[in-house]
């Protein structure tokens, strides 16, 4: 039996069938054998959960009846992993063969670490951004309305030694099972968008470090589960912010209704203000353009 501390891979697939087996085949290729690779597959209509089956019979197969969104699903995955330490990551990331040495060799040398965020690059190896500043509602307006995308880019520092930042991608983040046990789950009102950012604030809340690590690169494919109009991801953003509204709403006489309002959420951080005008920015820029694009 091995004497190497056993990491769990936690992968939330959805209809991205391609890129699910070149993530798969770069864990299994890596240099580190114990692994317990663990598959959620978000009620897929292509080829993802037959591939597993056949191709990667040594990964365990969570297999949902309906897309329950990335914080539900990653969820199920931490809740069914035994490792001592954990990689969540999406199927359009491509791991090198040294990732696992190089990140755990980085966190049993850092006793505060929460989180480990790699450095992403496109398949072509041009660096993308890996590093999200706190939400704004500056930065939604450049996106939204002026079309500034690359923003993440921007405030990526430009350095080769780790750093504590504020967030990192939730498509690649390594961590140790501690932090799972400390800070709870990821919150599941968030259907997608954002989640990252949550709960790399709840860990930085508790004392512990969300850490970029320029020495750690991962191939990123840009979130092909995830390319959709922008309407779509504007009614995920929605729901993610009214959602414990119409809850606290349905449940008004319910004890502790308001705190857990508070702690579920994930929009407190930030301020109900300034999320409002987030959201009012990203609806009014698309009621914009359904106008000019009739």
């Amino acid at each position: 039996m091995s004497t190497q501390l056993l990491i769990s891979v936690v992968i939330v697939n959805w209809n991205v069938a391609d890129s699910l087996v070149r993530c798969l085949n770069s864990v299994f290729a890596a240099d580190y054998p114990n692994l317990e690779v663990i598959v959620i597959d978000n009620a897929s209509q292509d080829t993802s959960v037959k591939l597993v089956k056949t191709r990667f019979p040594k990964a365990k197969l969570i297999i949902n009846s309906k897309n329950l969104g990335f914080p539900k699903a990653v969820n199920q995955g931490l809740a069914a992993a035994k490792g001592d330490y954990l990689l969540v990551t999406n199927p359009d990331v491509k791991l090198p063969e040294n990732f696992f040495n190089q990140a755990l060799s980085f966190a049993k040398s850092h006793p505060l670490l929460g989180i480990l965020g790699p450095k992403f690059l496109d398949p072509d190896g041009t660096p993308q951004g890996s590093v999200f500043p706190e939400p704004s509602v500056v930065n939604t307006f450049r996106e939204y309305w002026l079309g500034q995308t690359g923003l993440t880019q921007k405030y990526t520092p430009q350095t080769s030694v780790p750093l504590p930042v504020n967030a990192v991608s939730g498509a690649c983040m390594f961590l140790p099972k501690s932090t799972i046990t400390r800070i709870g789950k990821f919150t599941e009102c968030i259907f997608m968008y954002y989640e990252d950012l949550d709960y790399c604030r709840r860990v930085r809340a508790a004392s512990l470090e969300v850490i970029f690590h320029p020495g750690i690169t991962v191939i990123h494919e840009h979130g092909r589960s995830t390319e959709k109009s922008n309407q779509e991801k504007y009614r995920n953003f929605v729901e993610s912010v009214i959602y414990p509204f119409r809850k606290l709403v349905k449940n008004p006489n319910q004890a502790q209704s308001v705190e857990r309002f508070r702690t579920e959420s994930g929009i407190w951080y930030n301020g109900w203000l300034k999320n409002t005008l987030i959201t009012g920015t990203i609806w009014t820029s698309q009621k914009w353009r359904a106008i000019f694009h009739r």
